[in-house]
């Protein structure tokens, strides 16, 4: 969360309005009505600084609004609310976003401004570009749960049974509406609980255009649950059960037929949450425009473009698509023609154990080649021959001794149990799915692999996913996790599923394949160390963005490969760091340290990501494209799910320029030596993940540039020495491509050298004792190189042992070449200064750009980038922000990283009145502006003739 807001509802109302918003204040009585006779005229014309004073004088307390639309400049709010948040709706509609193609605008939306209402909701505000803002909109509703129900809507529902009880969850308020923004607090909201600020604020709402903002307003449309009306032509009507239990051919093909198969020529799936899929145009052309499962029960497609046969907004059965994609939406031709196809006429098993055959003369039951030895057959002959049954060797590579427990049977359709009356067998799944391993992992949690046929694609491929014990045994929760996954089970067959899955289990003890279980790379909670999933260890990660780079810790090439192309490193100290660095990450857990980052910088195309490509290489594919290789340009929280994959195991992250959010680096600095990320409540968002890393880092800018926090440089080692020099091109060249020819033997290697260490008696001591030195031999005269000795002396003790047992090719760096890469003064350390120093620089080459009282006199014009600043008579030098924040992000810096240890310093004056105090107004040349004053010890000007007055 953002620096909480103040609390001054007048500076507020200042901020609100000079991002020319239109302000209004609110009762503070709970009602969040306007307290103002009319708000109408708000509506057309914006409040007024002196209407601001009068309002919120602090006579009474009061709440502050925004009303939005034209007369706040275009402005639209949208709102998610708080059970939306809760049920994972924002989270879905972002996957949405990112399938089709709006990812960054609205990751632009998301960060802009937003805010958190009392009840949990989200508010996010666009300015719209290029059409009006359409009034107050209701984009996305649900059926109201039960356990909802308020007195009131439990009243209408016993006078009215067939009412509706809907709960909004995602709306806007546009043209003619207004909303509560923070600091908003108190008795204005009934819970009287605050508004509070999550990212940016007025100043930072995002300009979207009106195609863009529509094209968004339409995905969350998609998320509607509310039940559509269907008609005939569309979703036909169920029909009464046919005699016998037989089915009609469009349903035995709605039972049978994949959405996958119906709509291959038209959609093509883009993603899968819970039980609902997403789909894009076939062509790949646009992001998502129809949806499938998003009512189990009656799974309907919605679609919600023009441009294809379907009617938008109207649902369709599988046989309604059908009939209309080949058969002109003639269903009596597409029953026909199903029937021709083998579908329909299907009836369950026979009724008795004397009912064996059809009656002569019927015809023969239409059914697949893999289940012609279950039709007509007596189900206690199914139970009894089981040894003609499924196979689960060829199918699952399962032992031959597996077998089916009674009462159920297992075909190409799906599994089926005997009814209680063992009269017919009733379906459990629509495919075959059985329990194929069973794990623990070392902390003794245990886990289950269910495996199933899936048919999505058009031909029959195996799905295996790993669940708890604890998921496995309750139904629901099982189909809510694995149904985006395909699981070939519905919410109304949870109970049989999970009993299912529990005979399974029991008749086959003993049978099904047991192995240890790894939910991470690296350490693990019983001492042992899993270096990748080729170890012989099972390794299923928590997070499905985990599973790619989990697959890239791989190896490739051989270990006498990777140690040829190293040793063309021997004379470049920078990547030989990088390389140590993947070394010592395994020694942070015997050693008691806490995570850090090691950041290579340069303006330079020298080498920075082939430095860290041979870092990685210890373990994984340094591979650009492959998943191990990560880019800053993402977020908070897939860096946390990132970093979470490893207990031991170095992480990269590449292209500092690259991130979107300064404080997003910010964030991680100050997190990573935590050893946890955040933590979070609600929706699909877990709690402090844990990590155990050496993060590398490299960009044209240093990582340290990125943060205000002024303890951040004692948890990196940086260094902006260019990795290969001006004459190490092909040198690097050659590092890179051997690496990719190369990589994931060395950090094996080496943890078993580590391991037999540490089994030694005394093995663990000895490895501290050998630190220590190592850190009194880096320790220095100034705190700040004292507080890294620990970090420089783990990655020389790395390089040491590698060195030493024949790993790494090379003699190992010398202590003056560690203290001058990081310990000796590094001048990254006082990033305030330097950059003051660039800014002291810049106004001695461009004085004439400051305006001063004898130019004035002069009548000299403005010059042609505008004024810098002004020049006081004092000789004290005002400068506009925004330049200054120009000047300094050409040169590396960030402003705000750097203007509060500039105000400690004394560098800047401030105002107690004014927000943000060091913004201090200046007249110059007509005109009134908030500037950045320095005082004589910030920037000096020796000659004052020139000063204005």
């Amino acid at each position: 969360m953002s620096d909480a807001p103040t609390q001054d509802l007048r500076a507020a109302a200042r901020d609100l309005h000079d991002a020319g918003l239109c302000v209004l204040p609110i009762k503070a009585d709970g009602s969040k009505a306007a307290d103002v006779r009319s708000w109408t005229p708000y509506k057309v014309n914006r409040s007024t600084p002196d209407e601001h004073d009068r309002w919120f004088d602090g006579s009474r307390p009061r709440g502050i609004a925004v009303v939005y639309g034209a007369v706040s400049g275009n402005v639209e709010m949208l709102e998610f609310e708080g059970h939306a948040i809760a049920d994972g709706v924002l989270d879905e509609v972002t996957d949405i976003m990112e399938a089709s193609g709006l990812g960054e605008e609205w990751q632009n939306v998301l960060t802009g401004w937003a805010t958190e209402s009392p009840s949990g909701g989200r508010h996010y505000r666009v300015r719209v570009d290029g059409a009006s803002v359409p009034g107050n909109t209701k984009l996305a509703s649900r059926l109201a749960r039960e356990d909802e129900y308020t007195d009131a809507e439990r009243q209408r529902l016993a006078e009215k049974p067939n009412a509706k009880i809907v709960r909004v969850q995602i709306e806007t308020r546009g043209e003619g509406g207004y909303g509560l923004v923070e600091p908003s607090d108190g008795t204005v909201h009934p819970s009287g609980k605050p508004y509070l600020r999550l990212a940016g604020g007025p100043a930072t709402i995002p300009t979207l255009d009106a195609e863009v903002m529509e094209a968004i307003r339409r995905v969350c449309r998609m998320v509607d649950t509310l039940p559509k009306p269907e008609t005939p032509k569309t979703a036909p009507r169920d029909n009464r059960p046919l005699p016998g239990g037989g089915l009609r051919p469009g349903e035995d093909y709605e039972a049978r037929t994949d959405w996958a198969d119906i709509l291959r020529d038209t959609f093509r799936p883009l993603l899968t949450r819970g039980q609902t899929t997403y789909w894009g145009w076939a062509d790949g052309v646009g992001g998502v425009k129809a949806t499938t499962g998003r009512n189990p029960e009656r799974d309907r497609l919605y679609v919600f473009a023009t441009g294809s046969e379907f009617q938008p907004e109207v649902p369709y059965t599988k046989f309604g698509a059908y009939a209309l994609l080949n058969h002109n939406n003639d269903h009596r031709a597409a029953a026909k023609e199903l029937a021709r196809q083998g579908y329909g006429s299907r009836h369950l098993a026979a009724v008795s154990s004397r009912s064996a055959a059809p009656a002569p003369g019927s015809p023969a039951p239409a059914s697949p080649p893999e289940e012609k030895e279950h039709e007509g057959q007596d189900p206690q002959a199914d139970i009894d021959d089981r040894s003609k049954g499924f196979d689960y060797a060829g199918t699952f590579e399962l032992p031959a001794s597996v077998r089916t427990p009674y009462d159920y049977r297992v075909t190409g359709r799906g599994v089926e149990v005997l009814s209680t009356s063992g009269e017919n067998w009733i379906r459990v799944t629509f495919a075959p799915l059985v329990i194929t391993a069973t794990f623990e992992d070392p902390e003794g949690d245990q886990y289950v692999e269910l495996s199933w046929i899936d048919r999505s694609l058009g031909r029959p491929r195996r799905i295996s996913r790993i669940v708890s014990r604890e998921t496995a045994k309750r139904g629901r929760k099982l189909i809510e996790t694995l149904g985006g996954a395909g699981l070939p089970a519905v919410e109304g067959d949870a109970r049989a599923v999970e009993k299912w899955l529990a005979e399974f289990e029991s008749a086959n003890f003993g049978r099904i394949p047991s192995e240890q279980l790894a939910r991470w790379l690296g350490w693990q909670d019983d001492g042992t160390f899993v270096s990748s999933p080729e170890d012989g260890i099972k390794v299923d990660v928590p997070f499905e963005e985990q599973r790619g780079p989990a697959r890239a810790h791989a190896r490739k090439g051989s270990l006498d490969g990777w140690q040829n192309t190293v040793a063309q490193l021997a004379d470049f100290p920078v990547p030989r760091v990088a390389v140590a660095a993947a070394l010592a990450a395994p020694l942070l857990k015997p050693l008691g340290l806490n995570s850090f980052t090691l950041d290579i910088s340069s303006r330079s195309t020298k080498g920075k990501t082939t430095a860290l490509q041979c870092a990685l290489s210890v373990w994984a594919n340094p591979s650009e494209h492959a998943s191990a290789m990560s880019n800053w340009r993402t977020t908070l929280y897939a860096i946390e799910k990132r970093l979470n994959l490893v207990r031991g195991i170095v992480t990269v992250f590449d292209e500092t320029m690259a991130v979107t959010d300064d404080t997003l680096i910010d964030e991680v600095l100050y997190q990573l030596p935590m050893n946890h990320g955040k933590a979070r409540s609600g929706g699909a968002f877990g709690n402090m993940l844990p990590w155990e890393t050496i993060l590398l880092s490299s960009g044209e800018r240093p990582a340290l540039s990125f943060t205000t926090s002024q303890g951040a440089a004692a948890r990196i080692l940086g260094t902006t020495i260019a990795p290969f020099g001006d004459g190490g091109g092909a040198a690097a060249a050659a590092a890179r491509d051997g690496v990719l020819a190369n990589h994931g033997h060395a950090g094996p290697e080496f943890i078993q050298y580590v391991l037999s260490g540490l089994a030694q008696p005394n093995g663990r001591d000895a490895l501290k004792q050998r630190h220590r030195q190592l850190v009194e031999e880096f320790r220095g005269d100034g705190d700040m190189t004292n507080r890294r000795a620990p970090m420089v002396a783990v990655l020389a003790l790395a390089e040491a042992l590698a060195c030493g047992r024949g790993l790494l090719p090379y003699e190992p760096l010398g202590y003056e070449v560690w203290r001058g890469l990081f310990t000796a003064h590094n001048p990254t350390d006082n990033r305030p200064e330097m950059a003051l120093d660039v800014l002291r620089e810049y106004v001695a080459g461009h004085a004439h750009e400051l305006f001063s009282v004898s130019r004035a006199t002069l009548g000299e014009r403005p010059p042609f980038s505008g004024w810098l600043g002004v020049l006081a008579a004092n000789g004290r030098v005002s400068l506009l922000p925004e330049r200054v924040r120009k000047i300094l992000a050409d040169a590396g810096y960030s402003l705000d990283a750097v203007v509060g240890s500039w105000i400690d310093a004394g560098h800047l004056e401030t105002l107690k009145s004014q927000r943000p105090a060091h913004l201090v107004p200046r007249r110059f040349d007509g005109a009134r502006a908030k500037c950045l004053a320095f005082t004589p010890s910030g920037i000096s000007f020796g000659d004052h003739e020139d000063a204005a007055s």
